[in-house]
């Protein structure tokens, strides 16, 4: 089973002028108690993680209301870098001519980093003297304009940058201890290759899995998909979906925001992917359209008038049957990357006996290919 960290961060905390408190168990934990966050425009809400993330998944208790929000991330000294997040930019819809906001707090949500916009990211403590006795990669959000109502947070999960093996997973399974010394564990940045280069490799091996698999063991945030209204349900288009953000639907001038739940508008089915309405209602602007075919009876007027966001994919530390192959393929697909970029000689040993390196390449992408024809899931079209 992989040994990188798990969906939680390690270190949550918020601040309010001069005070930091430290909500880390309160975001881990879904039962825990929610915690307040963004109270004034002096506010701060800090995640921060062993291990490089590029989203964090929001799960709030009562929403909030704040003007345009300021992202940053630690450059690893006392000052702090803005940046662009992306959920902006994946929500913007020409094609119904609104731009969709940036994750605002208002309801259960994500948002996530681009990892283009965090080139000198780097360990530090937050407050330049530190609030924790080890660095972190941070980031940290506030409200600088308009506080109308603080946020209360029941959760908080991130997506690592590497989240199918670590680094020093790789490390290990090459038996680099030996040529590094120092009891060295993992890349760092003065190996070669370099911590973050690997960690490249491996975002590459899960994009490879995910795709010749057709399915995923990490959070994948779908910001728009649309569907025609069926009374009977409809399934979504990505597997494996375990949590619903939003469902829209269009009046003819605007979207219509719906409550999730059976005693409310619709629910989810996870285990078959579909999507339900509890109970009959009028869709605009008629029940049917008057010239619409039989087939589309209970559609109303407007063609694809279902929009949703939502949240997929399997969770690689709960997956018993599957997570195992995984691990092992993503951490060869990196190895296989290691070894075509970085010149270690003969130094790599297998066992006692020195194996050629390519005769190694060779062996895990045949060991891997076997794997991802394991995992394949059938397409139905």
């Amino acid at each position: 089973m992989p040994s990188s960290a798990g969906l939680e961060f390690t270190s949550v905390y918020t601040y309010t002028p001069s005070t930091y408190s430290d909500r880390s168990l309160e975001a881990q934990s879904p039962l825990g108690t929610a915690f307040t966050a963004l109270t004034t425009t002096s506010d701060f809400l800090y995640l921060g993680d062993d291990e490089k993330f590029d989203m964090a998944v929001f799960d709030t208790a009562t929403p909030g209301s704040f003007g345009v929000l300021k992202w940053e991330f630690s450059t690893g000294t006392s000052t702090w870098a803005e940046f662009v997040p992306s959920s902006g930019r994946l929500n913007y819809d020409m094609d119904d001519d609104t731009v969709g906001a940036s994750y605002d707090f208002t309801r259960d949500g994500v948002e996530m980093f681009p990892s283009n916009q965090l080139s000198t990211w780097a360990l530090g403590t937050v407050d330049g003297t530190g609030i924790s006795a080890t660095s972190r990669y941070w980031i940290r959000v506030s409200s600088q304009t308009s506080v109308v109502g603080s946020v209360s947070i029941n959760r908080i999960q991130k997506r690592p940058f590497a989240s199918y093996c670590s680094t020093g997973d790789v490390f290990r399974f090459l038996q680099l201890g030996n040529i590094v010394g120092g009891g060295a564990t993992d890349f760092s940045t003065s190996t070669t290759p370099t911590k973050d280069t690997v960690e490249s490799y491996i975002q590459a091996a899960e994009s490879r899995i995910d795709y010749m698999t057709r399915k995923s063991w990490r959070t994948q945030y779908v910001g728009e998909e649309y569907h025609d209204f069926n009374l009977n349900g409809f399934k979504l288009d990505r597997p494996d979906p375990y949590k619903l953000l939003k469902l829209q639907i269009w009046n003819g001038a605007s979207w219509e925001t719906k409550t999730p739940g059976r005693m409310n508008d619709f629910f989810l089915l996870k285990e078959v992917g579909m999507v339900h309405f509890s109970r009959y209602f009028l869709l605009p602007a008629r029940f049917m359209s008057y010239n619409a075919p039989i087939w589309r009876f209970g559609g109303g007027e407007f063609m694809m008038p279902v929009k949703l966001s939502y949240l997929a994919g399997r969770d690689i530390h709960a997956d018993a049957r599957e997570a195992g192959i995984v691990f092992d393929a993503a951490r060869k697909l990196a190895a296989i990357e290691v070894l075509r970029s970085a010149d270690f000689g003969t130094l790599i040993v297998s066992g006692t006996d020195r194996i050629q390196l390519m005769q190694k390449v060779e062996s895990w992408s045949m060991e891997t290919e076997l794997m991802l024809d394991t995992l394949r899931a059938f397409e139905v079209f």
